[in-house]
């Protein structure tokens, strides 16, 4: 345990006990030894206060009281034990007394009962069984034949308070033991008389038990379209009583981490919680097969067969009334079916929906889930993280770039090659939707901010529907050649959410090599929420200080669990704590420990065995194979998340360098070779510095309605050289199989020299635009003036220039051309990772080369509009705001540049980064310096 330093539960135990004796006993015990008869002043005394008699009186009075309500809190909060809920009494020194009666339960192990959790009252699964229960039979024993009723053990339950409970004699006991003696129970153990009872096993009890007086409360699972006022009048009859449920779920966390907080603003698959007095359309209905929820008070719904293209919500409704199985449109256009699950019944395994087929390497790729090509499967959710991450690192190296001196030749530098796995999940975020507005990087960033911590870990996939787990008291063990695998797709998963510490994740230092190469370590400074810990039992004393102080916040905020909690005060950092570990041998006390964080937000996920969690074994094709415990029925027939050491290794760098960590690769320049210039007018220009716009002899071109001719001729352009179709089809349909692939390409190609044609004059009607030769495809330098070329050309010139007023011109003509950035408004995946901000860059330090050129030359407004025209051409590249703010503060504008100042520091501040010691340097002399002033910055 963790009290004061001390990790053994046994030392832990007996110094909270000691501290705890000394505190009721020894306080009493030593006033009375010395203090003892007490000598009470006299009225004179009284009149004179300061008489020594007063004042040990006064003293004896305070230390009596203080004691008294130590043992009073004591008192309330061992009842509050006994009783397995928080006491709502409050009383001073409550605080200590929990603190020590904590650290006593939490390192104790109480002999047969089942030790405290969050599950709310007994729950009796009442199927009475006309299949005879059989005991093992003892030397003196035969076999027992008879009906029983079903019990699912709940927390803090012995024998001896079930049978008084349900068989109205606690020593009935004995007839529970004999009824259960050798069964297996659902750890996979034979029970004995005297083994601990685990929270969820399944006992039977005699026939004549009582039956469950109690019901759970229902839920409704949101289909698309639906509002609070309809989901009322379907359950509750009248739509004007949808307050009583938005009462009831008003903040309540859902399954995709987002809250209720407007009774107009319903997402799908939201889960509510429906009023007790509701209209119940189904119980006329057969019965459908039920199946105990472990983990929530509430009705499950089991997901299956999505079919997009089934009944719209309002028959989906209808259906669900009826007890039917419906399919509604889920997020994402994605189509799932919902059978529902109520927990009335004891555990079961359930009945399969659809035929099982042996698992294979071979796993379908729904729309939620990406195969990567390095190997590995995630959820799309983590690309979106990923993509995140890449946002970020672009920012940051734009924001650290220098600004050029004025004879340093400017290139289009190559981009850094990106992981395959690393492409393909940004390349799946950004086409999840083809029609939304491209973001720019500080938008992709700033939109993805999130204060709220994960309550669910993304397990897998049971067919196409996803499978989530509670992160809160996790217990979860994996074995067999995938457990690594998906080790490593859980962490990295909660990694993409650990900003703004909503995520800490616990990893000894040995399995962090074991899992993620030596190369973790030099990742770790820029991973805050991954903390890498010597040794598994530091780890497991860290989870114990988070366990025991949680607990401690929950009594001093009054509140029953982590969620409540992070409402009550949001400003105390309480993310959400996973261990991650292997664990060959088990470890009976992390057991222990995490029966105990049900209601704290702390989990962990292992390698190897737990005694009293969930254990699945792993195949190669990382399927479940075998599953047990309290999340078994979850988790059979899952294939989990899973990536293998490479795939992971690059994401822990993107990571990494996503939250600001410096890289270095070699910057080599990937210039455009220029086709030489034409003798004759060329027709067609082609502008793609900015909007996109193509005119034939001043005559627009439109090709919004032909999106691939545009793309094509886009890629072409960047390309001079030309590309064969292989290459062109990889970059355009990447998806499609060649022979189809190179249909498309083909149409696209017609659609395009059509449309040039059709404004053509007749010595255009002939021309191809796009050249072939063998077996490769480019654009007609003749006919076609690309504005990108010329760019690139003047940046040559600027290059080679032998004077200072050549490269001034040659500048100032690369400028002309700078009218935002490469393909605005274009959203091609291929364009994004490998073109467009190298070509910004590029063009940022070409313009503020240009401006130091005009401030050497006494040019100073021209400067100005220079370095204006960079820093809206990139306003996260810092080196560009700073040289505007300096120019403007030389200029005695410092209203403007203040102005500028504050922008920056906001934009600066949404990315979480101070301004550098440059910028920091220009903006303090600015913040001191007077109205009017024009001293030198």
């Amino acid at each position: 345990m963790t009290l004061y330093g001390l990790r053994h539960p046994l030392l832990a135990r007996t110094a909270a006990g000691a501290g705890l004796i000394a505190l009721l006993a020894g306080i009493p015990a030593i006033l009375l030894i010395f203090f003892w008869p007490i000598v009470l002043p006299t009225l004179d005394d009284l009149a004179t206060p300061g008489e020594p008699v007063v004042i040990k009186t006064l003293l004896l009075a305070t230390v009596w009281t203080c004691w008294a309500l130590f043992a009073a809190a004591v008192a309330v909060e061992l009842a509050g034990v006994a009783r397995a809920r928080r006491s709502h009494v409050r009383l001073p020194f409550q605080r200590l007394a929990a603190y020590l009666i904590t650290s006593i339960t939490v390192a104790a192990t109480v002999p047969v009962a089942a030790p405290r959790a969050l599950i709310p009252a007994a729950a009796i699964a009442a199927t009475s069984a006309e299949t005879p229960g059989q005991t093992a039979a003892g030397p003196h024993q035969t076999e027992i034949t008879e009906a029983y009723v079903s019990y699912v053990v709940q927390q803090r339950d012995t024998l001896w308070t079930i049978a008084e409970k349900q068989l109205g004699d606690p020593m009935r006991y004995r007839d529970i033991i004999a009824l259960n003696q050798g069964r297996t129970m659902n750890d996979g153990r034979p029970f004995t008389h005297g083994e601990w009872l685990q929270p969820g096993c399944t006992l039977h009890l005699p026939a004549d038990a009582r039956k469950p007086q109690h019901t759970r409360p229902r839920t409704h699972t949101v289909a698309p379209g639906q509002t609070l006022w309809g989901i009322s009048k379907e359950h509750l009859g009248k739509g004007d009583r949808y307050k009583k449920i938005f009462k009831l779920n008003k903040g309540r966390p859902q399954p995709d981490g987002g809250k209720l907080r407007d009774p107009d603003v319903l997402e799908p698959g939201w889960r509510l919680i429906l009023p007790k007095h509701e209209r119940d359309a189904r119980k006329a209905e057969p019965v459908q097969r039920r199946t105990l929820s472990r983990h929530t008070a509430e009705p499950a719904y089991r997901f299956s067969s999505p079919h997009p293209s089934d009944s719209p919500p309002s028959i989906a409704s209808s259906r669900l009334a009826s007890g039917e199985n419906i399919s509604s449109p889920g997020p994402g256009a994605r189509a799932v079916s919902l059978q529902p699950v109520t927990s009335s019944h004891a555990p079961s395994p359930p009945a399969p929906t659809a035929p099982q087929t042996p698992p294979s390497d071979a796993v379908a790729s729904p729309s939620e889930v990406i195969v990567l090509p390095q190997g590995g499967m995630m959820a799309l959710s983590f690309a979106a993280g990923i993509t995140v991450a890449l946002a970020a690192t672009r920012l940051h190296r734009r924001r650290r770039l220098p600004a050029p001196t004025t004879d340093e030749p400017i290139s289009v530098l190559a981009p850094e090659p990106q992981p395959p796995a690393v492409r393909a999940l940004e390349r799946a975020h950004r086409s999840r939707d083809v029609d939304a507005e491209p973001l720019n990087d500080l938008e992709v960033v700033s939109s993805a901010f999130e204060i709220d911590p994960p309550i669910t870990l993304k397990a897998g996939i049971r067919g196409e529907d996803p499978v989530h787990l509670p992160l809160s008291g996790l217990n979860l063990a994996l074995t067999g050649p995938g457990a690594d695998d998906g080790i490593r797709a859980i962490v990295l998963d909660l990694l993409t959410q650990a900003d703004a510490y909503r995520t800490s994740i616990l990893i000894p230092t040995h399995d962090a090599e074991r899992w993620f190469g030596n190369t973790i370590f030099a990742l770790t400074d820029h991973l805050p929420e991954l903390q890498l810990i010597a040794t598994l039992d530091e780890a497991i004393h860290q989870l114990e200080e988070q366990l025991v102080g949680r607990r401690g916040l929950l009594q001093d905020y009054e509140v029953d669990d982590i969620h409540q909690l992070r409402q009550a005060e949001p400003g105390e950092p309480l993310p959400a704590l996973l261990l991650a570990a292997s664990c060959p041998d088990g470890h009976p006390y992390l057991d222990n420990l995490l029966t105990n964080a049900a209601d704290l937000g702390l989990g962990a996920v292992l390698t190897g065995r737990t005694t009293a969690g969930t254990s699945c074994a792993i195949n190669q094709a990382h399927h479940v194979t075998e599953a047990t415990g309290p999340l078994a029925t979850e988790l059979r027939d899952v294939t989990l998340f899973h990536l293998p050491p490479d795939a992971a290794a690059s994401m822990l760098h993107t990571l990494a360098t996503g939250n600001g960590m410096p890289t270095e690769h070699p910057e080599q320049p990937a210039d455009l070779p220029i086709p030489p210039s034409s003798a004759t007018p060329r027709p067609v220009r082609f502008v793609l510095l900015g909007e996109p716009s193509i005119d034939v002899s001043g005559t627009p071109v439109d090709l919004s309605r032909r999106t691939k001719a545009l793309e094509l001729f886009v890629l072409l352009a960047l390309r001079p050289k030309g590309l064969d179709r292989e290459e062109i089809c990889e970059h355009l349909w990447p998806d499609l199989e060649e022979t189809l692939a190179g249909y498309r390409f083909h149409a696209a190609l017609k659609d395009l020299r059509t449309a040039l044609r059709e404004v053509s004059t007749s010595d255009g009607k002939t021309a191809h635009f796009i050249e072939r030769s063998g077996r490769t495809y480019r654009v007609d330098p003749q006919h076609i003036n690309v504005d990108l070329w010329a760019f690139h050309q003047a940046l040559a010139d600027a290059r080679t220039a032998t004077s200072q007023q050549n490269k001034l011109m040659a500048l100032e003509a690369a400028a002309s051309l700078c009218l935002g950035q490469l393909g605005q408004g274009l959203k091609y995946d291929w364009l994004d990772q490998d073109h467009r901000w190298p070509l910004t860059i590029a063009s940022v330090k070409a313009l503020l080369q240009l401006g130091a050129l005009h401030e050497q030359a006494g040019h100073n407004e021209r400067a100005l509009e220079v370095y204006d025209q960079a820093y809206a051409l990139d306003p996260d590249m810092e080196s560009a705001a700073r040289s505007t703010i300096r120019l403007l503060a030389t200029l005695g504008r410092t209203d403007e540049a203040r102005q500028r100042a504050r922008h920056l520091r906001t934009r600066l501040n949404t990315l979480g980064v101070a301004p550098s010691p440059e910028t920091q340097a220009i903006l303090q002399q600015l913040s001191t310096r007077s109205p009017g002033s024009r001293q030198a910055l």
